[in-house]
């Protein structure tokens, strides 16, 4: 009895004595390599809440020891802790254009990853991609085919499409070597991999249709569609219900509609040229039960979309939750930035909230909160 009383203390006490001695190993660190390598087993929400913030003062203390050999590790590790830091990010861009020539190919990879991932822009970022694609391309056929893809991806996130590099990955040879690979890839891997490629099909057919690359991956979506669930969180609920009410009716708002090449959106309205919201038809509404749980009827998902009136602009509403955000800052990251790019290219007119304005004190009542979509979705159109 006194063992199970006393177990939770003994708890307290261990993690007390963790953080002392985290924090001590934090403050006495002066050499970033073994920093780095003690970095790569630190994870989990206590490194996060305990000794995350101490982490990143001490690599920013110790960034004069930035070099190339240590770029692509550190690069690994801003991306793994989803922390946007401008000094570090910058003197890992100066240190890699410095020394470039000293770097293996394959490395490129790691060290644009931030950048592309964290949507980090500066001055010299544009510089060093083209420096680090440059140094990359001549060993295009050296690079593992799972990688390439990975790199491929990374780059059309931040809006970067080498067409030697587009080329190599979009024909018969390298997607017959590719399928060869991933079938000695772990399951999680592979599934990763052939989602990677989806993503970076749709990101070349939408950015770069001079390329003329097929788009091939309907079936793939289709299939990745009815195996995922389509639970529709309380806060998508409730904004469901508010769009409703701004827009005159539930039947202007259409929810989890998904759009060509399989991008999901939040929901969905159309304003005609006098900005008032068109109704949709009862067979096309999608309907939000108590549970939760969204249904649709087989011809939902790749369905034509009906054309517009003329003068009517489709518009996209997303929530945008922690994820598309980093970690220490209300900085959005490259993806929802991409996708952003990509409904716009689609024709839509896209409406973002953010989950710190959502739940923000100041819209806190049901006026407030419909008073932000109707700004939102009409003072902010074209």
């Amino acid at each position: 009895m006194l063992t199970r009383v006393l177990t939770p203390i003994k708890y307290v006490r261990l993690l007390q004595t963790l953080n002392h001695c985290g924090r001590e190993r934090l403050c006495k660190a002066d050499r970033l390599d073994l920093l780095l390598e003690e970095l790569k087993y630190m994870s989990g929400e206590w490194f996060e809440e305990m000794l995350l913030k101490e982490t990143m003062v001490t690599l920013q203390r110790l960034k004069g020891q930035i070099s190339w050999t240590n770029v692509p590790e550190l690069s690994l590790f801003l991306t793994r802790i989803n922390y946007l830091c401008a000094p570090l990010m910058d003197s890992i861009a100066s240190a890699t254009m410095e020394d470039i020539n000293k770097m293996h190919y394959s490395s490129m990879y790691a060290t644009l990853l931030p950048f592309a991932v964290l949507n980090y822009d500066s001055p010299r970022v544009d510089e060093l991609f083209d420096i680090c694609i440059q140094h990359f391309l001549p060993h295009i056929s050296s690079f593992d085919p799972h990688l390439l893809v990975l790199f491929g991806y990374t780059l059309a996130v931040a809006d970067c499409f080498p067409e030697d590099m587009v080329r190599e990955i979009f024909n018969v040879d390298f997607l017959a070597k590719l399928d060869s690979q991933l079938e000695t890839l772990p399951d999680a891997l592979n599934m990763r991999i052939r989602l990677r490629l989806m993503e970076l099909n749709r990101a070349v057919c939408l950015e770069c249709p001079e390329f003329q690359v097929p788009w091939f991956h309907e079936r793939y979506c289709q299939q990745l569609h009815k195996k995922g669930n389509g639970f529709i969180t309380p806060v998508q609920q409730q904004i469901h219900k508010m769009l409703g009410e701004v827009l005159g009716g539930v039947n202007c708002a259409k929810a989890a509609v998904f759009t060509p090449y399989f991008y999901r959106v939040d929901f969905e309205c159309v304003l005609d040229r006098h900005r008032k919201a068109l109704s949709y038809s009862e067979q096309s509404q999608l309907q939000i039960p108590g549970d939760g749980e969204v249904r649709w009827g087989l011809d939902s998902v790749g369905k034509e979309r009906s054309e517009l009136p003329q003068g009517a602009q489709r518009i996209a509403v997303d929530f945008l939750d922690t994820k598309s955000f980093c970690k220490n800052s209300r900085h959005m990251k490259g993806e929802a930035m991409m996708r952003k790019r990509h409904l716009e290219i689609l024709g839509y007119h896209v409406v973002q909230i953010p989950h710190f304005e959502w739940n923000s004190m100041e819209l806190s009542t049901q006026d407030a909160w419909k008073e932000y979509l109707r700004k939102k979705i009409f003072t902010e159109l074209p």
